[in-house]
């Protein structure tokens, strides 16, 4: 596996070694002095449930229309975030309620998500290649990568295409890359054709001969391969056959919330997706992951697996949008939001900045955990 060297390589061309050598996997040191603004860093955010977008859109009211040009990115770029993971299907409220199938509910989302940019004039973009990957923090604009949340809509109703050449069993997943999505939770939390997600238990089976498929053409074709609420076995598989690295973009570790089994990620999980070069990416869900705990997790982490595997899937909802379904002014009855649900994005980033940085991690070692981990596999994995 070339992980190592690429990571190495991504490292020193970013100015992110330290006196030559690689950033330390030992826990940090001493408090260190940082700069606390998001803006000075690559922020890119994990992962973001969509909901808000569908709970505006299904308010059926001309000023909540456009939800993610009016409201979602002006609150990204205050908040400093550069880039952001987004579902691009899978995730919608009409999908999880079964309203929608998860073919028309994939492309019904990713249109909502790519009129949304279009309607930014600029200020959003998504990124495709190596070269739409920032190299600095984005200044008055936030770049999205699209990725389905279950590769659900890769199959038919009667399997992955079983009456035509191996090869043809892909097509839905060519056309979703040359719409521009670049990242694939291989399950939600369901069964689907390719393999089992962890609402079946957690450790479930291996892919299925459509899933080993399914990533072998994701490598080839330069997508992030995503495994949050895939089955532990499912995991352990994709590690083995993958020749990229993978991500778990939003699961906490099972040793800190035992709360949520059996979404968590168990070690055997995090030693397969660290031995691909991956990220793993730890989440706020308000009262069981309080900012410290979070960071609890990354300093474990960090003393056993190096900073250069971690990532922050989000940390929380704002006051933008204190709730999944709650729309400030329009959902009644009012309700009072206090701690991170009351506060911004650019104080939630601010905050958690200034707590890691008190447990003693460097201005480059938060940079790899905001931000640059995710950049250095976009800059393997995407295509030229």
């Amino acid at each position: 596996m070339n992980g190592p060297m690429n990571r190495r390589a991504f490292l020193s061309n970013s100015g992110l070694l330290l006196g030559g050598a690689m950033l330390p996997a030992s826990a940090p040191g001493k408090a260190a002095t940082v700069s606390k603004d998001p803006h000075d860093y690559v922020v890119a955010e994990g992962h973001r449930d969509i909901w808000e977008l569908t709970a505006r859109l299904r308010l059926r009211v001309a000023s909540q229309n456009s939800p993610l040009a009016d409201f979602l990115v002006p609150r990204l770029i205050a908040g400093g975030v550069s880039v952001c993971i987004m579902p691009s299907g899978g995730d919608s409220l009409p999908e999880r309620s079964g309203i929608q199938p998860a073919l028309e509910g994939n492309l019904r989302t990713l249109d909502m998500l790519l009129e949304g940019i279009e309607r930014t004039n600029g200020k959003a973009s998504i990124i495709k290649t190596k070269s739409d990957v920032p190299t600095r923090p984005n200044k008055g604009k936030v770049q999205f990568i699209l990725d389905m949340e279950g590769g659900e809509a890769l199959g038919t109703l009667c399997g992955p295409e079983p009456e035509f050449l191996a090869g043809y069993q892909l097509a839905l997943l060519r056309q979703f890359f040359r719409l521009g999505v670049r990242g694939i939770q291989l399950t939600h939390n369901g069964r689907n054709q390719l393999a089992d997600g962890v609402g079946g238990g957690r450790m479930g089976g291996r892919l299925s001969p459509f899933g080993v498929e399914v990533v072998k053409e994701m490598n080839r074709l330069g997508m992030m391969v995503g495994v949050s609420h895939l089955c532990v076995n499912g995991v352990l598989h994709v590690a083995e056959i993958t020749k990229q690295p993978i991500v778990s973009t939003h699961q906490n570790l099972s040793q800190y919330v035992s709360s949520n089994p059996p979404v968590e990620l168990i070690p055997e999980e995090v030693k397969a997706i660290v031995s691909t070069g991956g990220v793993v990416g730890m989440r706020y869900d308000v009262g069981v992951t309080p900012y410290s705990l979070i960071a609890d997790e990354i300093e474990f982490l960090a003393k056993n697996v190096g900073v250069e595997h971690i990532g922050i899937a989000w940390l929380g909802h704002d006051v933008g949008n204190p709730d999944p379904h709650y729309v400030p002014g329009y959902t009644h009855p009012k309700k009072v939001f206090t701690g991170h649900e009351a506060e911004t994005m650019y104080q939630h980033w601010s905050q958690f900045i200034e707590i890691l940085a008190e447990r003693g991690f460097t201005e480059q070692q938060i940079g790899l955990i905001l931000g640059g981990n995710y950049l250095r596999i976009w800059k393997q994995v995407l295509p030229d």
